[in-house]
């Protein structure tokens, strides 16, 4: 499974094209990502086939939300769901670094049949196992992360030791950096043959005339091309 992070209508369909297995939705990638406005969601559930995941996350910055923060993005997710999503990442942490509970609760609750995904603010946390357990009990669909580094490679042994401890109980999606020259190490170390995932956007370097920086799709082949070989189980066992 590769997913592909996109801020534009041109990105989804190219990452589509190219060979990916599902789309992240955000606004303003360069950011780091905010949530998407309705009428792109809107375009893009009707430019692509393949499912997809909004990001919610109502601002830039630190990942401290205030009471309105939290109630805009819960109206958001369930936006999003409506308008073709299925499922979205949101996340938030308190100032001790833990998980923000009653935001994730009550996007389990306002989205009860949709997947969920806690995005990079797990980087953030001060006990990633603890977290890890408190996700797989409001019922989290997969955990977005680079492992605690900028870097899914730089936190390859911290995401070997997330999905160890994950027994298949939430998914660990390798983030951060994530290319067709680092997926196999980062397969490899940290990821069950025959259950990988990644993630990336496979920026290619702005365009002049417009400034977007769509995804490569010669980097999203090598990648796609590399996790099917490890997710290619032997015949034999």
């Amino acid at each position: 499974m590769l997913e592909v992070c996109v801020d534009t209508v041109q990105g989804a369909i190219g990452a589509e094209k190219a060979g990916a297995d599902r789309i992240e939705l955000c606004s303003a990638l360069e950011l780091g990502g905010v949530t998407p406005s309705n009428s792109l969601v809107s375009a893009v559930r009707a430019a692509i086939q393949l499912p997809f995941i909004v990001l919610i996350r109502s601002r830039a910055g630190d990942f401290f939300f205030d009471a309105q923060e939290r109630d805009l993005m819960i109206v958001e997710a369930m936006q999003a769901i409506e308008l073709g999503a299925e499922g979205v990442a949101i996340g938030g942490l308190t100032r001790s670094r833990e998980l923000d509970l009653p935001l994730l609760r009550s996007a389990r609750a306002a989205l009860p049949k949709s997947q969920l995904v806690m995005h990079r603010a797990f980087d953030h946390v001060r006990d990633p196992l603890r977290a890890l357990e408190e996700l797989i009990a409001i019922g989290f669909t997969r955990i977005l992360t680079s492992g605690g580094p900028n870097s899914a490679l730089e936190g390859v042994m911290a995401l070997k030791l997330l999905n160890e401890s994950a027994r298949n109980r939430i998914e660990i999606l390798p983030a951060g950096g994530v290319n067709d020259d680092n997926a196999e190490q980062i397969l490899t170390t940290c990821c069950t043959r025959g259950f990988g995932q990644l993630h990336g956007s496979f920026r290619q370097s702005l365009l002049p005339r417009n400034g977007y920086a769509f995804p490569d799709p010669a980097s999203i082949l090598r990648t796609k091309a590399v996790l099917s070989n490890f997710n290619r189980l032997d015949a034999h066992r």
